[in-house]
C-alpha cells in the first residue's frame, strides 16, 4: 500500500543494474530491478567504401564507425 521513489546518477559508460529489496522476516526479497546500458550516441558512418566482384558477387563494404559507443550498435547499409 505504499510506494518509494528515487533518483540515480550515472556516471559511467557501460550496462549497470539497479534492483529494489524489501526486508521481510530478516530476509531480503528482490522485488523488481533495471538494466541501464550507458553510451554515446553512434556517430554518422564515414570513408563509406563498398566493392562488388562480378556481376553475382556480394558486395563487401567498409566504414569508420567514429567514436566509441560502449553499447551494443548495428549499423545497417541500404
Amino acid at each position: 500500500g505504499s510506494s518509494v521513489s528515487t533518483e540515480f546518477l550515472v556516471h559511467t559508460y557501460g550496462k549497470h543494474m539497479f534492483t529494489c529489496k524489501i526486508v521481510c522476516e530478516y530476509k531480503k526479497k528482490l522485488i523488481c530491478g533495471i538494466d541501464i546500458e550507458s553510451g554515446n550516441p553512434p556517430d554518422e558512418p564515414r570513408n563509406v567504401s563498398c566493392i562488388q566482384h562480378g556481376t553475382d558477387g556480394h558486395p563487401i563494404c567498409t566504414w569508420d564507425k567514429g567514436r566509441l559507443t560502449y553499447i551494443n550498435t548495428t549499423y545497417v547499409i541500404q
